[in-house]
């Protein structure tokens, strides 16, 4: 109904604007009453002829006008389909791009060197030996361990990952990236954007929340587009919890066997770090001790 009322007062419109054209003209000559009605009925043929050429399959400026009145059709496909191209640029050049000194350089070859070493995988075992790898090869990395309660938007959850902190700076490093990304019935434009990810991500916090704001945005769009409602653990806020809310850290090279509590579950082999809610490390307790009677002791001076 609504339209049949638009096409309704666009021709009407016309019609208005025709008759006041010819009024203009007639003005100052003079016609014969058959003549003149003889014009009239062929600029009103021309018109309607117009209107419905243009109703039918025009673009250009009708096209503008239409797209502006409901987001349908071929011009609302052309502004996804440019949007999209935004996107997947700015999600390249976050991925890509370097940062001053090469730092994030580095950090990625010499895991994509303990890669083609170590062989691939993303268990806990194997992200602990990319780690120490890492500290090796001189890099202050360790192996984090995120973990966050169920709210009224998000199921609880918990994640592991390696990180690297160089002169203040923390980069994050997730291997297999992609994988944390996926969903269901992806778009052609959606899955595009996953095969970009590289199979190691290292990037600073400050990238990846920009990264994670795109890859999100993509996901309600890809989801929308097949029908689907976006899952909690496919939200911004969830995906944030998992690389940038709290967290705990260790440099251990292996897992000890003495267990530190935290909210009545328990945490192998993990030291503390005190984060504020934005993710920044407040202090770090290192532990350098052997195993044993010595981890006991040291445990009990911390403060969780």
């Amino acid at each position: 109904m609504t339209k049949i009322s638009l096409k309704f007062w666009r021709l009407s419109a016309a019609f208005e604007e025709v008759a006041r054209t010819r009024l203009c003209e007639s003005s100052g000559s003079e016609h014969s009453a058959a003549e003149e009605e003889k014009e009239k009925s062929e600029d009103l043929s021309e018109l309607v002829d117009s209107f419905l050429e243009r109703e039918s399959g025009g673009e250009g400026d009708w096209c503008e006008e239409r797209e502006s009145e409901e987001e349908s059709g071929s011009c609302y496909e052309s502004k996804r389909y440019g949007a999209g191209l935004e996107r997947k640029k700015q999600l390249l050049s976050l991925i890509g791009g370097e940062d001053e000194g090469g730092e994030r350089r580095r950090i990625w070859a010499e895991v994509e060197s303990a890669w083609r070493s170590l062989g691939s995988g993303s268990t806990e075992e194997f992200k602990r030996r990319v780690m120490s790898w890492l500290r090796h090869k001189g890099f202050d990395a360790g192996l984090c361990k995120s973990r966050w309660e169920k709210t009224a938007q998000s199921p609880a959850g918990d994640h592991q990952y390696i990180d690297v902190i160089s002169t203040g700076t923390r980069y994050i490093v997730e291997i297999s990236p992609a994988a944390q990304f996926t969903i269901a019935r992806p778009t052609d434009h959606y899955a595009s954007l996953l095969e970009d990810f590289p199979r190691i991500l290292v990037l600073r916090e400050d990238m990846l929340k920009a990264v994670l704001r795109l890859i999100c945005a993509a996901m309600r769009e890809s989801l929308k587009e097949r029908g689907m409602h976006v899952p909690p653990w496919r939200r911004n806020a969830y995906l944030q919890a998992k690389w940038l809310g709290p967290y705990k850290r260790t440099a251990n090279v292996v897992p000890a066997t003495t267990k530190v509590g935290w909210a009545g579950r328990s945490l192998v082999g993990f030291e503390t770090v005190q984060v504020s809610s934005n993710g920044c490390c407040r202090g770090e307790l290192v532990r350098k001790e052997g195993f044993g009677a010595d981890v006991v002791g040291n445990l009990n001076g911390m403060h969780l």
